[in-house]
């Protein structure tokens, strides 16, 4: 069966954020079983410029998998000051601001013409954002939603200022009626989780919608035993430049970090991820044990030393590949309920649960103090990735609905 893959980023390589990675398991796991054709919009590189290598780079290694492959290079406007005037333009349009984001007329061209040269059974859109590219779909669609992004909005104006709560409050009522139009016409709306099918059927009560799990590299992510990490080191994967992510490590920072730290305490907290916060560099310039890595290639040296992986998330949507990652590896989890949405995880049996600084401090003393506990909790956490979270098995899951959604069940 043929299917036309609209994305709203280069789906290569796997590294990078977890919707990244996401997308590209899923499109090659999706191209080794149908014919697939992807269209994807490229975003400049930070200096606002395109870089013509990576672009080629990721090109020759899409169509290892795909059929065909048209990455398109868009403008983004770069800059605060740019961002600001996109924002207020965007202001009285019906459209969400990363719907304008989004919109490239090279890449609705593009769209066009690989659709009218394929004929496809099927189109894949990537994200609600796309959804002005929507009327130029002929024929059947299914609609991936990596969070549900009016309810993620809706979490983040609650904890904005007043200024941020104008913007926020506005961008989730255009956001919620972006899904209200577009969920209700696709043929499936793919849910990263069964606790987002019940968030977007409270926006959307006629969705049809089918859960796609995160999934786990499980070769990749398979490191020795917890038992020789350090149990007196922590670490935390995931960029900063996405806000739940931000949030959770400047709360870490401010109020867990200093309960930990200390003579007896954590020996060191490590944050991966790119764009580390004001508040995370100035926190790791003056205490060299919490340590602002950035963004790395390879992950796994780092997580290799800690026994203990903490995500104090108190925002988010999906779930998050970085959990799934850290179970992977054996590492024992330390989480909010936050964390661990839509992963059927059980406290106790798979992660310690906090959700106070008091009670982060108690549950990594008791990790770091118990090599039993520690090595159960590991060995439970790979057991369930293995047993759900493998992309092989999701690609199958894929299959079946992107077979249902062409037969328009």
């Amino acid at each position: 069966m043929k299917i036309l893959w609209l994305s709203h980023f280069v789906p290569w390589p796997s590294t990078g954020h977890g919707a990244l990675a996401r997308s590209f398991h899923l499109v090659r796991e999706a191209a080794r079983r149908h014919e697939l054709h992807l269209v994807a919009l490229a975003p400049p590189a930070a200096d606002g410029n395109h870089d013509e290598a990576a672009l080629a780079s990721a090109r020759a290694a899409l169509r290892e998998y795909c059929a065909s492959a048209e990455l398109i290079p868009i403008e983004r406007r770069a800059g605060r000051a740019r961002r600001a005037l996109l924002a207020a333009r965007s202001w009285p349009s019906p459209h969400a601001y990363w719907e304008h984001w989004y919109w490239s007329q090279d890449g609705a061209d593009a769209f066009t013409a690989t659709q009218r040269r394929t004929e496809p059974a099927l189109v894949h859109l990537d994200t609600i954002f796309l959804r002005r590219y929507a009327p130029l779909v002929r024929g059947r669609f299914v609609l991936n939603h990596h969070n549900v992004e009016s309810h993620l909005l809706e979490r983040r104006n609650q904890s904005a200022s007043v200024a941020g709560r104008l913007f926020f409050g506005s961008q989730a009522t255009k956001v919620r009626r972006a899904e209200q139009s577009l969920a209700r016409r696709a043929e499936s709306n793919i849910m990263v989780s069964q606790t987002d099918v019940e968030r977007l059927r409270r926006v959307v009560p006629e969705a049809r919608a089918s859960v796609i799990a995160n999934g786990v590299d499980l070769d990749f992510f398979s490191l020795p035993p917890v038992l020789e990490a350090n149990p007196r080191e922590l670490v935390f994967l995931g960029g900063m430049d996405w806000f739940p992510n931000r949030d959770a490590i400047d709360w870490f920072v401010t109020d867990i970090w200093p309960r930990l730290s200390g003579p007896g305490g954590v020996e060191r907290a490590t944050i991966v991820g790119r764009s580390p916060s004001p508040l995370l560099v100035q926190g790791a310039a003056a205490d060299p044990h919490l340590v602002a890595a950035g963004f790395v290639d390879d992950v796994r040296p780092f997580v290799s030393r800690a026994a203990i992986f903490i995500c104090p998330m108190r925002v988010g949507g999906g779930t998050r590949l970085k959990i799934l990652d850290a179970l992977a590896m054996g590492r024992v989890l330390v989480s909010t309920a936050v964390g661990v949405e839509g992963i059927p995880v059980v406290d106790g049996e798979h992660y310690l649960r906090a959700e106070t600084p008091d009670e982060f401090v108690a549950q990594v003393a008791r990790a770091s103090g118990d090599p039993a506990m520690r090595d159960r909790l590991s060995r439970a956490g790979r057991a369930l990735v293995e047993r759900e979270f493998g992309w092989t098995h999701l690609g199958d899951r894929l299959h079946e609905v992107y077979c249902a959604a062409a037969d328009g069940h």
